[in-house]
C-alpha cells in the first residue's frame, strides 16, 4: 500500500523580478494595488491598464542592475513612459504610482532607509554579492545551507554594541561598586561563552569550531571631554555608558559573523543584569557588524566604522602610521613633561598577596584612562624574562649581555648586570607614562602601601608591622591585622612614654590609615588621589 504526500499548498505570490530568485511577499512587503504575477512575467489587471513589472522596464537597454529592486512603468496617462523603483530596504522617490484599475495616485511605499544612504543623498544600497536569500528554498521554506562543498579558510568578524546609563551608573561600574561584582570581567566571559553557543540561538547558524573570541569593552567618554587611552570617544548625545567590540575567529567553511554580534550582544545584557538594581533605564543601541574577512565574498567593512580591534586589521594595514602626540598627563611628570613619572611602591613579605593586589590596580587605574608603567623587584639572582626558544631568548643563551627586542609597537631590552641598578635609575625612563606602580623594594625609600595579608611572613618569622615607616602611605590588609598593627602601635607608644617618664596619651599613636585588601576599587582610588596631591 502506497501512501501520498499532500500536495504543498500554494505558495505567495512574488514580486516579478530579473532574476531566478522569489522572495514571498510576506517578506519584502506588497506595494498597494500593484499587479502580482509570478516569477517575473507580465500581467494585465482588472480595468484593461497594462502593468509590467520586470526586466521589461529598461526600454533604453541600459541593463542597470536591480540592486534589489522591483521596477514598474507608470501609468497610461499619454505622457513618455518612465518607470518608478520600489527600492526593497531604501526610501523610494517620491513620485506617485497609480492603480492599473482605477488610474488615481497612490503614496509609494516607505521603507527605511539603511544608515549612512539618506545622510548622503544616495539611494541606500545593499551590500550583498548576491540577490537571494540562501536560508530560504525554492518553495519559500527555511533551510540551513550546505556548506559541505565550500572552501575551508580563515575567518574573521568583529561586531560592536553599546550599552548606555547614568554617568554615576558608569562610575560605579568604573570604581568596582556594583554589589553583584566586577561587571566587566562577568561581561567579557559572558560575551566568550555566547560566541560559543550561537548555533543553540540561531536556527539556521552553524555549530562553529571558534578559534579566537575577543571580548573589548571600553567606557564611553562624556561629551567635552578628551577620551583617555581605552576610552571610547564622546558620543554626539553627550551620553556616557560602555562600548563593545567583539572579535571571533574560525578556520572553517562559514562565516562567523552571527558569533561576533551575538558576542556583542550578550556582553550589553550581562552589565544590564549586573547593573538593572542601579539604573533600569538602560539602553543597549548600536549592535553592528563592523568588519569580516574570509570567504568567498572577503573582505567587508563597514564604512563609518568608528574604531577597530587590533586583531582585525590584518588587510588594508596603512604603510605608517601617524601618531598624535600623547594627551596632557592628568598626574606629575609623565608625557610631554620630560619628567619621570611618580611612583608608588607595594611592600610586603612573600605569599602577602602583592603580585595579585598590584595587579587589579594597575587595571582599575587604567579603566580610569591612567597610563600605568610598572616595575617588578625580583629579589633573586637570574630570570628569564624571554620566552625560551625565541631568536632574542637564543642570543642570550648564546652570551649577549644586552638584548633588544624591537617590534612596529613594542620594544624590549633586558641586560646582564654585576651589580643591582638602582630603583631611581630605572624610573627615569619612565617618561611616557602618567605612573608607575612598583612591586617590591621595601628599601628603596619610595613612598609605599604596605600589603599585609597575614602580618606575619611565614616562611622567615618575620613581621609586616616592620615594614611600616615614615614613607608608608596606607596598609593593605583585613580587619583581623587591622586590630592587631592598632594593638601593637598603643603597646609601642605606651612603653616608650614610660622609659620616657611621661604621661602617656592614646592620641599621640599615629598610623597610617588602613585599607580592605580585598578592595582594590578602593585601594586604586586612595594611589590616585595621592598622586592628584602631588601635582
Amino acid at each position: 500500500m502506497t501512501t501520498r504526500t499532500p500536495d504543498k499548498p500554494e505558495r505567495p505570490k512574488t514580486l516579478g523580478r530579473t532574476i531566478h530568485e522569489k522572495y514571498p511577499t510576506a517578506v519584502v512587503g506588497e506595494p498597494p494595488e500593484l499587479t502580482l504575477v509570478e516569477g517575473g512575467g507580465s500581467g494585465t489587471a482588472a480595468g484593461g491598464g497594462a502593468s509590467s513589472v520586470g526586466a521589461d522596464d529598461d526600454p533604453a537597454g541600459t541593463g542597470a542592475p536591480v540592486g534589489g529592486s522591483v521596477d514598474g512603468p507608470s501609468a497610461n496617462t499619454g505622457a513618455p513612459s518612465a518607470s518608478a523603483a520600489v527600492q526593497v530596504g531604501a526610501a523610494t522617490p517620491s513620485a506617485n504610482l497609480r492603480t492599473p484599475s482605477t488610474g488615481a495616485n497612490v503614496p509609494s511605499p516607505k521603507v527605511d532607509t539603511p544608515a549612512g544612504a539618506a545622510a548622503h543623498g544616495e539611494p541606500g544600497q545593499r551590500d550583498a554579492y548576491r540577490d537571494e536569500l540562501t536560508h530560504v528554498d525554492e518553495h519559500g521554506d527555511v533551510r540551513m545551507v550546505d556548506v559541505g562543498e565550500k572552501a575551508v579558510t580563515q575567518r574573521l568578524a568583529l561586531a560592536e554594541g553599546s550599552i548606555l546609563m547614568h554617568p554615576e551608573t558608569q562610575a560605579m561600574v568604573l570604581e568596582d561598586r556594583a554589589k553583584k561584582g566586577d561587571v566587566l570581567a562577568c561581561a567579557r566571559v559572558a560575551g566568550i561563552m555566547a560566541s560559543k553557543r550561537t548555533s543553540d540561538l540561531i536556527p539556521m547558524c552553524h555549530p562553529l569550531n571558534i578559534t579566537k573570541a575577543k571580548i573589548e569593552i571600553e567606557p564611553i567618554a562624556a561629551n567635552g571631554s578628551t577620551p583617555a587611552h581605552g576610552w571610547a570617544p564622546a558620543r554626539e548625545d553627550g551620553r556616557v555608558g560602555f562600548r563593545v567590540l567583539a572579535t571571533c575567529g574560525v578556520t572553517g567553511v562559514t562565516g562567523i559573523e552571527m558569533e561576533a554580534l551575538t558576542a556583542a550582544s550578550t556582553a550589553c545584557l550581562t552589565i544590564y543584569d549586573m547593573c538593572k538594581a542601579a539604573d533600569r533605564g538602560m539602553e543597549i543601541v548600536g549592535v553592528r557588524l563592523l568588519r569580516k574577512e574570509g570567504g568567498r565574498s572577503g573582505l567587508w567593512e563597514r564604512g563609518d566604522m568608528g574604531a577597530e580591534s587590533d586583531d582585525a586589521l590584518a588587510l588594508d594595514a596603512p604603510d605608517a602610521a601617524i601618531e598624535e602626540p600623547p594627551a596632557p598627563s592628568p598626574l606629575p611628570g609623565g608625557p610631554n613633561t620630560g619628567e619621570p613619572a611618580p611612583a608608588i611602591a607595594f611592600v610586603g613579605y612573600q605569599n602577602s598577596g602583592k603580585t595579585t593586589l598590584v595587579e587589579k590596580v594597575i587595571s582599575r587605574l587604567s579603566q580610569r584612562g591612567v597610563r600605568v608603567g610598572s616595575v617588578k623587584h625580583h629579589g633573586h639572582k637570574g630570570f628569564e624574562i624571554d620566552q625560551p626558544g625565541k631568536d632574542s631568548w637564543r642570543h642570550a643563551q648564546a652570551g649577549s649581555r644586552h638584548v633588544g627586542l624591537i617590534s612596529p609597537d613594542a620594544y624590549a631590552e633586558y641586560a646582564r648586570t654585576k651589580d643591582e641598578v638602582p630603583i631611581t635609575d630605572m624610573l627615569t625612563r619612565y617618561t611616557d607614562v602618567d605612573a608607575v606602580i612598583v612591586e617590591g623594594y621595601k628599601a628603596a625609600g619610595l613612598p609605599s602601601i604596605v600589603v599585609a595579608r597575614s602580618g606575619i611572613d611565614r616562611m622567615r618569622g618575620r613581621d609586616s608591622f616592620a615594614l611600616i615607616d615614615e614613607n608608608t602611605l596606607a596598609v593593605a590588609c583585613n580587619d583581623v591585622v587591622a586590630r592587631d598593627f592598632r594593638t601593637r602601635a598603643v603597646k609601642a607608644a605606651r612603653a616608650a612614654a614610660e622609659d620616657a617618664d611621661r604621661a602617656f596619651d592614646e592620641a599621640e599613636v599615629e598610623l597610617p590609615p588602613f585599607l580592605d585588601i580585598n578592595d582594590s576599587a578602593a585601594i586604586a582610588s586612595f594611589v590616585y588621589d595621592h598622586l592628584q596631591k602631588m601635582k
